[in-house]
């Protein structure tokens, strides 16, 4: 598959958010991450770190399934096995 500039821009943005995803799916609670929402927040133009503090009972909610479901559509099946191959080494 031939990516256009614009959607290997996507792909690069989709890949960062599943990855932070991973990460605040393993740290939460465990340790800070006021750092990853606030840059999760910059990216894509939410306020989490206002809203989900790790402890008081708050629970991360993860987006992986729905942006794994927008890269398969996207992208197919063969990109979205790169992607989370590549996740998974970097995480």
């Amino acid at each position: 598959m031939e990516l256009t500039e614009e959607m290997r821009y996507r792909l690069c943005y989709l890949t960062l958010r599943l990855a932070i995803d991973a990460k605040l799916k393993r740290d939460w609670g465990k340790e800070e991450c006021a750092g990853v929402l606030t840059f999760l927040d910059l990216m894509s133009g939410s306020h989490l770190s206002d809203d989900q503090k790790p402890g008081a009972d708050r629970q991360f909610v993860s987006q992986r399934l729905k942006l794994e479901d927008f890269l398969d559509a996207e992208y197919g099946e063969e990109v979205l096995a790169v992607v989370q191959r590549a996740i998974n080494e970097i995480v």
